[in-house]
């Protein structure tokens, strides 16, 4: 079976993250994009996307803004 969790990197080049599929296609998210985060061991957390000085993530009904490491990879279900 197949994972719904692909890999979501920051392209310094293109100044934005990226979603990869298993040939290699990518998705470049735009502010505003939703998404599910994958916290591992069966957990996820829904946030959207967007762009400030850096790229963060709003989370929860105070959208909570927590900031993205751009030398982690993450897992997402976009």
């Amino acid at each position: 079976m197949k994972s719904r969790w692909n890999d979501m990197k920051y392209n310094e080049d293109l100044d934005c993250w990226v979603v990869f599929w298993g040939d290699n296609m990518g998705y470049k998210v735009r502010c505003g994009d939703w998404f599910d985060l994958h916290l591992g061991e069966g957990r996820k957390l829904s946030c959207r996307i967007e762009l400030g000085r850096e790229w963060y993530i709003i989370v929860g009904r105070n959208e909570t803004k927590l900031y993205l490491k751009p030398n982690e990879t993450y897992q997402v279900d976009i």
